[in-house]
């Protein structure tokens, strides 16, 4: 795998620096700038599916099968790339939502799907997600993959109480779980 040092002045002090920066340095994760990663900043469905698709080395396709989704942009491929592989679904209206903030059980499903893509599918019993106050506010179509993330260590509650399905996910915490999605599958020390 290609990689250079990189580092990011706003990730000074961050609890995702590490992580962020090991992800930068494989040439899977950019930055906003050249020295800004913006690790608080929401993180968009197609950005999401784009690091995914960076991350397991996949080729960009033409197109994606999603009406919000057109050749010219600069994700339609990524997205497409993605859709092929069975990491992404858009909705029952034939759209995708790239530039939504992707929430935090989409994002598990996400990382379920490109794990099994990868090889090394997690544990899927949902016993795990009773620890969580909120657990039935997880949608049923993702709780299976949440747990998987949850049993696989990749994703944990926003506090040890609570997963907080429904919110935004944030650059940081997009770059954290990717990594430990890509440790899990040991696609990277």
């Amino acid at each position: 795998m290609v990689e250079h040092a990189k580092s990011f002045d706003d990730l000074s002090g961050h609890w995702s620096r590490s992580d962020v920066e090991l992800l930068a340095s494989k040439l899977v994760i950019n930055g906003m700038t050249d020295s800004s990663f913006a690790p608080q900043r929401d993180i968009t469905r197609a950005e999401f599916a784009a690091l995914l698709v960076r991350a397991l080395g996949l080729t960009e396709t033409a197109s994606a099968k999603f009406s919000d989704v057109r050749p010219g942009d600069w994700f339609a491929g990524a997205v497409g790339a993605a859709s092929q592989a069975g990491l992404v679904d858009g909705f029952e209206n034939g759209s995708f939502q790239p530039e939504a903030s992707i929430t935090r059980e989409q994002m598990a499903v996400m990382i379920a799907r490109a794990m099994n893509a990868a090889g090394k599918r997690a544990d899927g019993s949902l016993a795990s997600l009773s620890r969580f106050a909120d657990a039935q506010s997880i949608g049923s179509w993702a709780r299976e993959a949440v747990a998987q993330a949850v049993n696989a260590g990749i994703i944990n509650g926003v506090t040890a109480d609570d997963f907080a399905p429904s919110a935004e996910a944030s650059r940081a915490e997009a770059a954290v779980m990717l990594k430990r999605m890509l440790q899990y599958e040991r696609l990277i020390d």
